[in-house]
């Protein structure tokens, strides 16, 4: 058998391999791949639903809150009055307040007050004895946000509070309920906001489907992610959660329909991917018998030993034997100009590489940094417990008024630069810088176990270095510093500009820790003080009032208990 025959044999003998051994690899591997992809999407997506819901409860208990803390209410529970009905439960209000039902309560949980009217019907309607009986199962002064469920009704999100002067701060007078149907109308809302279909199973039906009460079960049983995803068929998968009552207990099940388009995907780039590698494989055998007709085998066999060893050892600054003056050994000498303008252009490449590295390591993590390099498409990732700090410099707002602008940012940039140092020295991750407010965390990437320990010495570092810049300058700046311990969820946002962020109430805690803080204190907040308080020495400034979140009770850090040096700060 010529070499032109065994050629051909061996590529097509190759060729068919390949294909087979590829697509069994693709079957169980590419396709699986795209499977747990589909999967993942699909969780986000029922994830999200479950956020736009109880974003919508969050919303109903904000326009709830609105009308329980306000005086005009406090007067009339406290003090009765044919006034505040006529002028705050007309049919306008229930639209404005885009609730249903409205009840005052007063302190002994008795009904004072209570209408409701149909937006379809645009008409008063009584208040169901059933919603009155629930509500006494939850006692005299209810404060909840939630789901309700009455038999022969449509489910209602309900928001409960105390009935509190405007400042919101006093004696309860008794309690506001506004209760609101979840009919078809507030599901179709849900669904154009997440541009998904939902469809919900009251858990209380007796007739509910076995298949669906199987399901509900089974998410019962999930303790870290009440999420259930099953594909209906080849085309469609379906999502499921459950979404707990007023007193917690399972209530409604969604149903979230969702199209296989990843799979499909999947199935149709298996298909290509085959189709491509048989292609260019009908293609390779001829071109391949037909340069073995036209070239010397033995010269061609040493152009490729080689080749073959400078591609096998990455060794572009050799070169390969040029013998003779034919078109063979013009492809020898082109073959050496061309491995001498890689060898140029690959130093050029290194040194490019090393700049956008640095350039990369100046904005991200280095971990985030080689995730993105490999291509990993979405990055978050969660952290049970870090340490989150705010700094802004008291004045620095009205000092903008006053100096140039080149002036202004000089001064910015010599403080955060010698913040900047100082996050090196303790290993924290600096996000970003807002205004004149800088924000920094202990623990991420890589989770540390003194997380705490480390932002506590970087704040009390950052006053020194305030008071050495001011020394320097005869400048009289002041920092003011909030810290908070909780768990985050830390990503890369954008695909352009993008910037590594951290999202969750522990980040907005500790920006609450700082704009209530004390001008030169460091401010913590309880789970922060339980880390540091055999390490460091605190003043208990005692409770605040926080927006959002209540009392919290708060400390203000001094100094560590290893030195002499204590920060004079205090509430006094």
């Amino acid at each position: 058998m010529n070499l032109r025959n065994k050629t051909l044999l061996a590529i097509a003998s190759t060729l068919a391999g390949l294909l087979g051994v590829l697509h069994l690899v693709a079957s169980t591997i590419v396709l699986d791949g795209f499977t747990q992809l589909e999967k993942k999407e699909a969780e986000r997506n029922v994830e999200r639903v479950r956020g736009a819901f109880f974003n919508y409860l969050d919303e109903y208990k904000a326009i709830h809150y609105e009308r329980a803390v306000w005086d005009e209410t406090y007067a009339f529970i406290t003090n009765p009055n044919a006034q505040y009905p006529n002028r705050n439960l007309r049919p306008e209000d229930f639209h404005l307040l885009k609730t249903n039902f409205i009840l005052l309560l007063n302190l002994k949980g008795e009904l004072v007050l209570g209408k409701g009217y149909d937006f379809q019907d645009q008409k008063a309607i009584p208040i169901p004895p059933q919603l009155l009986q629930r509500l006494g199962e939850n006692g005299k002064n209810p404060n909840f946000q939630g789901i309700l469920l009455i038999p022969g009704s449509d489910p209602m999100a309900m928001a409960a509070g105390p009935v509190l002067p405007t400042e919101g701060k006093g004696t309860p007078g008794g309690t506001l309920i506004f209760a609101r149907y979840l009919d078809t109308g507030e599901i179709d809302r849900l669904e154009k906001l997440t541009h998904l279909s939902i469809t919900t199973y009251r858990l209380d039906n007796p007739q509910l489907d076995a298949k669906l009460q199987q399901i509900t079960n089974q998410i019962n049983r999930t303790v870290t992610q009440p999420i259930l995803v099953q594909a209906l068929n080849r085309e469609t998968m379906a999502g499921y959660t459950v979404l707990p009552d007023i007193h917690n207990q399972p209530a409604l099940l969604l149903q979230i329909d969702l199209p296989r388009e990843i799979y499909r995907q999947g199935q149709k780039s298996l298909g290509y991917l085959i189709v491509s590698i048989l292609g260019v494989g009908i293609l390779f055998i001829p071109l391949s018998l037909l340069l073995l007709e036209k070239i010397l085998l033995q010269r061609l066999s040493s152009l490729c030993v080689g080749v073959r060893h400078i591609t096998n050892f990455t060794q572009l600054s050799e070169r390969v034997s040029v013998m003779g003056e034919d078109e063979l050994s013009s492809l020898a000498v082109s073959i050496n100009t061309m491995l001498a303008a890689l060898e140029s252009k690959a130093h050029e490449c290194s040194l490019e590489r090393q700049k956008v590295d640095r350039l990369l390591l100046n904005i991200l993590p280095e971990q985030i940094a080689d995730r993105l390099k490999h291509e990993e498409q979405t990055i978050a990732d969660s952290f049970a417990e870090v340490t989150v700090l705010f700094a802004d410099i008291v004045g620095f707002t009205q000092l903008a008024t006053q100096i140039p602008p080149t002036e202004l940012v000089a001064l910015l940039n010599e403080i955060f630069s010698r913040f900047d140092l100082l996050a090196e020295k303790y290993n924290l991750e600096k996000i970003k810088t807002i205004g004149d407010a800088y924000m920094i965390v202990s623990g991420i990437p890589i989770p540390r176990p003194d997380h705490a320990q480390a932002m506590a010495d970087m704040a009390l570092e950052m006053q020194q270095t305030i008071g050495q810049f001011n020394a320097e300058t005869g400048s009289s700046f002041n920092i003011r510093i909030g810290i908070h311990t909780g768990p985050v969820v830390a990503g890369v946002i954008g695909i352009k500009k993008f910037i590594y962020d951290l999202w969750g109430d522990t980040v907005n805690i500790a920006s609450r820790m700082e704009s209530h803080g004390l001008p030169g204190c460091i401010q913590v907040t309880e789970a922060t003080y339980q880390q540091l308080k055999h390490q460091y020495l605190f003043e208990k400034r005692g409770n605040i009032h926080v927006k959002g979140k209540g009392e919290m009770t708060v400390y203000l850090l001094q100094a560590s208990i290893k030195t002499d040096q204590v920060q004079l700060c205090s509430t006094q």
